[in-house]
């Protein structure tokens, strides 16, 4: 029976039942419709976190045993034996190898359970010397017997005799038994499985289910003049052996002329410039034991940014780019057959030592497409591939995973987006109770009557609950269904059904289920408390409350005390540095570290800002209670006036709310304009500006500092030269030295392109340390960290080696005139900066590494059609690489820095927007219910109903406007607060930015919003009768 009768209320007053559903299902809809934006953005981490990487995994080879040494160790008896018994060992090796085993160290190590009989040992059947101690394991450090050159082809026997101390029988290895040699210096097991080559690994390690492609790497570097056509290198050079399956993989590696052919080489660009050869020519390759090797020209390649073949495998310079201008790359067959034994010749030569062998990897790439949209998931699925890789490879090596690394990150990240989307639309939920909260007031309001004759007819307070429950249960229901369906269409327009159709179904179920109770909990909640209160009352009571009696918040001063909350917070949060954060690193595994937590300050800064503008308004009003005016020759102001004064609370509780919607739009506006601002700054300081110019080196034009005009195309303000390399100048103090990374810019024309900050110039500013370096053409800049390694002091000589490595190297002597943290156009970072006339001065063949450019303008747009004049204006066959602000990403940057913020400004603003437009209208409708008499009165007393119209717009536009101006102000200290939480994603400050348009857009909504639902009320006003008199008490 309850229940037919709250359903039949609910059908008979649909416009009560429709505001209060917009609520629940706006409150619902929103919770669900950040999950599953979170849930498409986690689906497209896999793809962001692996894209940029050119090799998935490197399986690196240890060098194999030198000669090719096959070691058997075989025990007699060989199964378990009793105490007493003889047990008689045999270690065998055979180089099976073209060349000698030097200072060949065997070592053998029994069981505590097994002693060596004095005297047994034998070497080839002769006894040993000195052969009372065991000789395989003798002294303390258990030292091996060292058997001196092994020649190729011959065999070793060794053999002795231990005594069983103990029975045997759950002895898992008797005897760990090792060689190791000056060749090989890592021990190698007795009875080891034969190393596979690196053709046999590639081949297993292709048929791993996952793995997409397998290829051979081989790389050594050789010394300056190895490499020669009608003059000799001066420099280092670089000798790769890989196939044309492995370039077709590498897309840094770009074939300029030519091609890879089986049985000749590709050169460098920049050596075939040096030795003066083309396709067709032949150059000699040195080796490193006297030979030498004839090489037709196939190609020209252009390795500058071929970061998986230059990246070093060494120490600490691991991962480092070190780019090495003279290269020659031959295929693998090549490599192995020639250059390889060359190096083992030189190995077996007595007095002779390689300090710099032949480095072996296998270049493994995963099947991308198998991989889960989860990071998560996709993690666990290329450690498994890892693993079986591992097993393959046994103990050949150490395997980098550089995919799992990435996704490591990218699953930390992952989970921390959904923590901070969730945490960022803990307003949202707040703000849909609040709403529902409002619209129980107004919905209790309306119900007056009805209870109060319930009551009459005997219903008692329990049935009264029941019947409240029941209402609640129904009304959240209808807006659970509806707001989930709101939620995933909302978040499809936002991040595409592409993105959300990745996502695992589990998790887009999850979402809904979560979504769903969070948008009940609070809406039904804050509907179930208000109607709850109101029963609890009496009627009159709930009336007066209603219209005159002053909040609990503003009672007990709960927005004083949230700010005095919130400032002690602020203080003792940035005394600590809580808001510095960790900044995350890709290279070294390491995820983003923001403070999640402190998303509670804005969260504060929110609610208790709105309470304050609610106070302070409420100040204004009741101050104009004393200085109102009389109803003389104006009766509708006076009207105003009066109905303000007596409703300061309802007006108070309206502009509350709208001030909270204000402001979540406004913080969200400007929290996303700073962090597109942000990621903008960071790609120009990537970058070094809006475009950075790298002319190929197999360009038939060689470009030089002075030719930076040819750049000057339409859309381009300004260009500047720059000489950079890694690891290319050694730096010597009165007290150390260092290999550094030197950069030699035109000082005034840097200053005027590149994003420089004084913050990065302790104790100075940008301008006065660049001004010193263009005035100063001895001048010289170091890092912050190379001044301290070198103990270098502003003031202090520093010698520098220029063109390290060549023929034209070169020691300068330059004045320290101040140090930087960074500079911008530098991601593999610069330790020193001095003058490129003075470079070129002292090395005039040196030529800029790239050119940093300058847009006249902006805009994406000019940016775009600049690159496009660049192109063109190239000579045909010449090619450039450039790299801009849009391109540019940070090898080592977080991949939350590329989250999809303007679709969470979206969501949560445009929810946010339909309920501000949700609390007009109940605003309105709340007049019309609880103010219906008054309207009658005035109508019958000779008022028109456009003056009737006129008031509500009057009160409405009023709440309207204040819920604006104390939202934009909250909205912008809470934009504060969320900026600084996301610190660590960015390399450079972020910086608030007032998005003026957004900000106008969202004020505009609420005030039209506001308008819309006066004109609407219109009609209702026109149908107001004498008889709704009867409707009141």
């Amino acid at each position: 029976m309850l229940a037919r009768y709250v359903w039949a209320d609910l059908l008979r007053n649909p416009r009560r039942m429709l505001s209060t559903v917009a609520g629940v299902f706006l409150g619902v809809g929103l919770a669900c419709a950040i999950l599953f934006f979170v849930d498409g953005l986690s689906a497209s981490m896999t793809q962001q976190a692996v894209a940029p990487l050119p090799i998935d995994m490197q399986q690196v080879l240890s060098a194999p045993p030198a000669g090719n040494i096959l070691f058997t160790l075989s025990l007699e008896p060989a199964g378990a034996v009793a105490p007493g018994d003889i047990v008689h060992v045999r270690l065998e090796l055979v180089n099976q190898g073209q060349t000698a085993v030097n200072e060949l160290v065997v070592r053998a190590i029994p069981d505590d359970a097994l002693v060596y009989i004095p005297g047994s040992a034998t070497r080839d059947g002769s006894l040993l010397a000195n052969a009372l101690e065991n000789p395989f394991a003798a002294g303390p450090a258990k030292a091996g017997l060292n058997i001196g050159t092994l020649a190729a082809g011959t065999t070793v026997i060794l053999e002795y005799d231990l005594e069983a101390i103990a029975a045997t029988a759950a002895i898992a290895q008797p005897i760990a038994a090792t060689y190791s040699s000056r060749e090989a210096v890592t021990p190698v097991v007795a009875n080891a499985a034969a190393p596979l080559n690196p053709a046999e690994l590639a081949a297993r390690l292709r048929a791993i289910e996952g793995i997409a492609f397998a290829e051979q790497l081989a790389f050594v570097d050789l010394p300056a003049g190895a490499l020669a056509a009608s003059r000799p290198t001066d420099s280092l050079v670089r000798v790769f052996g890989f196939d044309q399956s492995y370039t077709s993989h590498d897309r840094s590696i770009l074939i300029s002329e030519g091609g890879q052919t089986a049985g000749a080489a590709m050169l460098s660009a920049e050596a075939a410039a040096y030795l003066a050869v083309s396709v067709g020519d032949t150059v000699t390759l040195a080796l490193p034991d006297g030979a030498s090797l004839e090489l037709a020209v196939s190609g020209i390649v252009d390795l500058t940014q071929a970061r998986s073949l230059f990246s070093s495998r060494r120490g600490a310079d691991f991962e480092t780019f070190i780019y090495i201008p003279n290269a020659i790359i031959v295929d693998s067959a090549l490599f192995a057959e020639v250059v390889v034994p060359a190096f083992e010749r030189v190995a077996a030569d007595r007095g002779e030592r390689v300090k710099n062998p032949p480095i072996h990897e296998i270049a493994l790439g995963v099947d991308r497409e198998r991989l889960d949209a989860e990071p998560a998931v996709a993690l666990r699925q290329t450690e498994q591939i890892a693993a079986q890789v591992a097993a393959t490879a046994g103990e050949q090596g150490y395997l980098l995973d550089n995919i799992s690394n990435a996704l490591t990150v990218a699953r930390a990240d992952a989970n921390l987006a959904k923590r901070m989307f969730a945490f960022l639309g803990v307003p949202g939920a707040i703000l849909a109770a609040t709403l529902a909260a409002y619209a129980g007031i107004v919905l209790a309001g309306a119900q007056r009557r009805e209870q109060a004759i319930l009551r009459i007819r005997g219903a008692n307070r329990r049935h009264l609950l029941a019947m409240l429950a029941l209402r609640v249960s129904t009304i959240t229901l209808t807006g659970a269904i509806i707001g989930v369906v709101l939620g995933y269409s909302t978040a499809v327009s936002v991040v595409g059904s592409a993105a959300l159709g990745r996502a695992a179904l589990t998790s887009l179920a999850t979402s809904a289920v979560l979504g769903t109770l969070a948008g009940l909990l609070a809406t039904g909640g804050a509907l179930y408390v208000t109607g709850r209160r109101s029963i609890d009352h009496e009627i009159n009571e709930e009336k007066a409350r209603l219209w005159s009696e002053p909040p609990a918040w503003w009672q007990y001063r709960l927005d004083l005390a949230g700010l005095l909350l919130l400032a002690i917070a602020t203080g003792i949060t940035a005394a600590m540095g809580g808001f510095a954060g960790m900044p995350g690193s890709v290279y070294v595994g390491r995820p983003v570290d923001l403070p999640i937590e402190l998303l509670v300050l804005p969260i504060a800064a929110w609610m208790a800002g709105a309470l304050l503008g609610g106070r302070g308004l409420a100040a204004i009003l009741r101050r104009g209670q004393a200085h109102g005016s009389t109803i003389g020759a104006r009766p509708l102001q006076f009207l105003y006036q009066r109905s303000i004064r007596r409703r300061v609370w309802v007006l108070v509780d309206v502009a509350v709310i709208l001030g909270m919607v204000i402001a979540l739009g406004t913080s969200l506006a400007i929290f996303a304009a700073s962090y597109d601002g942000a990621k903008i700054a960071d790609a120009r300081f990537i970058v070094g500006s809006d475009l950075k110019i790298w002319p190929s080196p197999g360009n038939e034009r060689l470009y030089g500092s002075a030719d930076a005009d040819a750049f000057m195309v339409p859309g381009v303000k300004r260009v500047t030269p720059v000489i950079f390399g890694v690891h290319n100048v050694i730096l010597r103090s009165n007290r150390t030295s260092e290999v550094a990374n030197l950069a030699a810019v035109d000082a005034d024309t840097y200053a005027q392109i590149a994003p420089l900050q004084d913050a990065h110039f302790p104790g100075s500013s940008a301008a006065s340390e660049l001004s010193q370096l263009a005035g100063q053409p001895d001048a010289l800049l170091l890092s912050v960290e190379m001044a301290d390694f070198l103990q270098a002091e502003v003031g202090d000589t520093v010698r520098v080696l220029l063109a390290r490595g060549s023929s034209e190297q070169v020691e300068i002597e330059l004045g320290l005139t101040g140090v930087f943290e960074r500079l911008p156009g530098f991601p593999d970072g610069a330790d020193a900066l001095m003058n490129l006339a003075r470079h070129e001065e002292m090395v005039p063949t040196t030529g800029p590494a790239f050119f940093l450019a300058q847009l006249s303008d902006p805009t994406d747009a000019v940016l775009q059609m600049t690159v496009a004049h660049l192109r063109s204006a190239q000579s045909s066959g010449d090619t450039l690489q450039i790299e801009t602000r849009l391109s540019a990403l940070a090898q080592d940057q977080s991949s939350l820095a590329a989250l999809n913020i303007a679709g969470l400004l979206k969501l949560d603003s445009g929810y946010s927007l339909a309920m501000g437009a949700v609390t007009v209208g109940l605003f309105v409708f709340g007049l019309l219910l609880q103010r219906r008499r008054e309207y009658v009165t005035l109508r019958a007393q000779g008022m028109a109903p456009a003056a009737i119209r006129t008031l509500i717009a009057a009160e409405t536009l009023t709440a309207a406007a204040a819920g604006c101006v104390v939202g934009v102000l909250v909205g912008c200290g809470m934009s504060y607060y969320l900026v600084r939480v996301l610190r660590p994603l960015f390399i450079l400050e972020p910086q608030l930015q007032l998005p003026g348009r957004s900000l106008l857009l969202i004020v505009g909504s609420v005030l039209v919003a506001a308008l819309v639902t006066v004109i609407m009320a219109s009609s209702l006003v026109n149908r107001l009768r004498a008889t709704e008199l009867l409707r009141d008490e």
